[in-house]
């Protein structure tokens, strides 16, 4: 009887030991599975990073490209016009006003003798736009009039201006403005360009450093904004 005891008592603990090895190697079954799960999501996730890294990566070639011709256009298109291209600076001005100051003395007024000139100019700066639009289907652009001041000589001879001259600022904004308001009816916004009105006063990397009576001028700057190409969009 006792040995049948024993017997029962065996195969009692023996079924209960199997049955928690059973449970064990369910749950670890189930623990490697769902880890399975997240690797392969983390693999999938990193796969489409790269697909994507790799997208925009052709993708900035492939703009980078269009900026460099782009820079030729400026050239081509600007050799019967009114404007010169500076690739140094990669800055328009007005061939017929280097050195010329066109504004009544500190005022923002044009004087009538360059009226004709300025309303040249801007039809030439909006055939220019107008054709790098339609060269370049991806692209917007922004438009940056910019006015700058010339040091006044004995100022700049015996070192004495202030660089940061607020007056001067201001008069150069307020002279780039005027020039926008000849050329507003052009509406250069239609033309996917986004216009901005900047005054540099004594300042500004545009200024010619060589003759400094050069610097009474207005600057013109395009600056192209690259959109991504359609089909990279839709991934």
């Amino acid at each position: 009887m006792a040995t049948n005891n024993k017997k029962a008592l065996f195969w009692t603990s023996y079924s209960d030991l199997m049955t928690s090895l059973f449970f064990a190697v369910l749950v670890l079954f189930v623990v490697v599975v769902v880890a399975m799960g997240a690797v392969n999501r983390q693999v999938q996730e990193a796969k489409e990073k790269l697909e994507k890294a790799l997208i925009d990566a052709n993708a900035t070639n492939e703009q980078l490209n269009q900026i460099l011709r782009l820079q030729d256009q400026f050239n081509t298109l600007t050799t019967s016009s009114s404007l010169k291209y500076d690739e140094q600076k990669r800055m328009f001005y007005a061939k017929d006003f280097v050195g010329i100051e066109i504004f009544e003395p500190n005022k923002d007024i044009i004087k009538d003798e360059y009226v004709e000139t300025v309303n040249r100019v801007g039809k030439d700066i909006k055939e220019l736009i107008e054709s790098l639009k339609a060269n370049n289907k991806d692209f917007k652009y922004q438009l940056v009039i910019e006015g700058t001041a010339a040091i006044p000589y004995r100022e700049l001879k015996a070192g004495r201006f202030n660089p940061d001259n607020v007056g001067m600022y201001e008069l150069s904004y307020r002279r780039a403005l005027a020039l926008y308001n000849k050329w507003k009816h052009l509406n250069f916004r239609e033309s996917n360009t986004e216009i901005i009105i900047a005054g540099s006063g004594f300042n500004g990397i545009n200024r010619d450093k060589i003759v400094e009576d050069n610097n009474k001028r207005f600057v013109i700057q395009i600056i192209p904004k690259i959109e991504k190409p359609a089909e990279n969009k839709k991934k």
